[in-house]
């Protein structure tokens, strides 16, 4: 049996899912609840076997999945969220998983592409961040439209305009944003940095590790749960975050599949 998870059915999942292992899925359970619809795969019993949820207000269809046991089947459920969401016919959605849940349902998936690693990364070092650069400052509401050019112009897939209720940073020449960062998540619970971004002009030069400092740092004033995803061949990126303090802590892949 295939159908929509009541808001009861979602609160029995949260208080039950490893964050750490589940980490988009537990976003859409928490931060991000109001803007998705959850389904549940059950057994002939009634059991729960596993959920597949979309998140609504994004430019690609972006979905997340949380198998509970072995025997879920996330295709005939995508398949059904696509007919009740009316995602049109030939799109293409994707989701993040952890490796190790990957491995169950990469038989039972229509990929589209090889899926990419992607590292979580959590912050675990205070010590290795540098000292405050004084060229990082917030960003104030004169600065929004500048990033929501940035933003577009690097492809920023994930960026969503709400997010810009959470504090970003930047560094500024000739009143022209050069570089730019903030967060997916920003709350007491978990912090996710996201966002991040120089002009192609200005790289190679330290802005991004100067910005995601000032966002690790700001981060840690309101929890010491603090993380970021980066693709594992962005061999650079993963230095530049290790450098500042972060470790690896769960393998996952980007899996883009057809609906």
């Amino acid at each position: 049996m295939i159908r929509r998870l009541f808001p009861e059915e979602l609160e029995i999942i949260l208080a039950s899912i490893n964050r750490e292992r589940h980490f988009l899925y537990y976003s859409y359970l928490t931060f991000r609840k109001k803007h998705t619809v959850h389904y549940g795969h059950f057994s002939e019993h009634g059991e729960l076997l596993g959920v597949a949820a979309f998140l609504k207000g994004l430019p690609f269809n972006a979905f997340s999945v949380y198998p509970v046991q072995k025997s879920f089947r996330p295709q005939p459920v995508l398949a059904l969220m696509k007919q009740e969401l009316g995602i049109p016919d030939g799109a293409v959605g994707s989701f993040i998983v952890s490796k190790d849940r990957w491995a169950h349902l990469s038989l039972k998936m229509d990929v589209t592409k090889p899926p990419k690693g992607i590292w979580l990364m959590k912050h675990q070092h205070p010590g290795d961040l540098p000292s405050q650069d004084e060229a990082v400052f917030r960003l104030g509401p004169s600065y929004f439209e500048q990033i929501e050019s940035i933003m577009t112009e690097l492809d920023t897939m994930a960026f969503a305009r709400e997010e810009l209720q959470n504090p970003f940073y930047g560094v500024v020449h000739d009143q022209e944003l050069i570089a730019v960062g903030g967060y997916h998540i920003y709350s007491e619970d978990y912090v996710e940095l996201g966002n991040i971004g120089t002009e192609p002009a200005w790289r190679r030069q330290g802005y991004g590790k100067k910005v995601s400092a000032a966002l690790t740092r700001e981060g840690r004033a309101v929890t010491s749960d603090v993380y970021l995803n980066v693709l594992e061949d962005n061999l650079n990126a993963v230095r530049l975050y290790r450098s500042l303090g972060y470790e690896a802590i769960c393998e996952q892949y980007l899996v883009e599949f057809a609906l």
